[in-house]
C-alpha cells in the first residue's frame, strides 16, 4: 500500500472501505492496494491505467481474467468490518454510474430515475428522493422524455441521478461522472454534489483524468499509472506536478 500524504491540519480518518486487486486486463497488470477513508476519493490517471476496472471490482462486477483477486471490506464507524467480495452485487448496498449512461430505452427520465425502486429487496417508490435527484440534476423539466430525445449531456445527467436516487446506497461509485457535461453545468454541480453525499453520509468514489475537477471536489486523490497505485493524498499535495505542468502551459 502506498504511503499516504497528509496535510498539517487534516485529521486522520478512519478507513470506511479497503480494496485489494490482482487483475490481469490484455497487457496490463492491475495491482492495488488500498483504503479509502475520505468522503470524496478521486481516482486518477491516464485511459487504461485500471480506474474504472477498481470501481467494477467494488461493484462485483467481471474484472480480468478469471485467475482475478479481489478483497473488498466495508468498514462501520464502530470498526466493525464486513467482506463484500463474496455478496452478489445487487446486495453490496452500492450505487454505480458507469461512464456511458445505460439508460433504459423504453422508460422516460421519471422513471430511470426511479428505476432502482422497482428494482431494490423493497421496491417502494421514495419520491421525495426521486424529485430530490431530478431537482439536483435540473431534470424536471426533461421528467417524461426517452432516451432518444435527450443530448449526451442531458443523457450522462440522467445516468447521475438514477445513480444519487438509489435506496439505502452505502457507496457512491462514478465514472468519468461528468462526461459529455458542459464545464458550466459541471461547475455548478460539483457543490450541490457534495452537499448531498455529506448530508447522507454517503462517502462517493469518482474516476477522473480532469485535475480541476479533483482540485474543486477537494478530494483525496488515488494516483493510478499503468495498473499500480503511485500515491495516495490531498488533491492540491497529489497532483502538484501536474498542476505546475498546466500552469507553464498557460503562460
Amino acid at each position: 500500500m502506498p504511503e499516504r500524504t497528509s496535510s498539517p491540519e487534516t485529521a486522520p480518518r478512519a478507513p470506511h472501505h479497503r480494496l485489494a486487486v490482482t487483475a490481469t486486463l490484455g497487457a496490463l497488470l492491475l495491482s492495488a492496494d488500498l483504503e479509502l477513508h475520505a468522503p470524496w476519493t478521486v481516482l486518477f490517471g491516464p485511459s487504461g491505467s485500471g480506474k474504472s476496472s477498481l470501481l467494477r471490482a467494488m461493484c462485483g462486477f467481471e474484472v480480468g481474467s478469471p485467475a482475478t483477486s479481489i478483497q473488498f471490506t466495508r468498514i462501520a464507524s464502530d470498526g466493525t468490518s464486513r467482506r463484500l467480495d463474496d455478496v452478489p452485487s445487487s446486495r453490496r448496498d452500492i450505487a454505480y454510474a458507469p461512464q456511458s449512461p445505460a439508460l433504459l430505452p423504453h422508460l422516460d427520465v421519471g422513471r430511470n430515475v426511479s428505476f432502482p425502486f422497482e428494482v431494490c429487496a423493497s421496491p417502494v417508490r421514495d419520491s421525495t428522493v426521486v424529485d430530490e435527484a431530478l431537482g439536483l440534476f435540473k431534470l424536471h423539466a426533461l421528467a417524461e422524455r426517452r432516451h432518444r430525445e435527450l443530448s449526451g449531456g442531458e443523457a450522462q445527467r440522467v445516468n447521475l441521478a438514477r445513480a444519487f436516487a438509489t435506496p439505502g446506497a452505502k457507496l457512491l461509485l462514478l465514472d468519468e461522472p461528468f462526461n459529455g457535461i458542459d464545464r458550466a453545468t459541471r461547475d455548478a454541480l460539483l457543490p450541490e454534489l457534495l452537499r448531498v453525499a455529506a448530508e447522507r453520509g454517503v462517502p462517493v468514489v469518482s474516476v477522473t483524468h480532469d485535475v480541476e475537477e479533483a482540485l474543486r471536489l477537494e478530494a483525496e486523490v488515488v494516483r493510478i499509472d499503468a495498473g499500480r497505485v503511485m500515491a495516495q493524498g490531498p488533491a492540491r499535495e497529489v497532483l502538484a506536478d501536474e498542476v505546475k505542468r498546466i500552469a507553464a502551459v498557460m503562460r
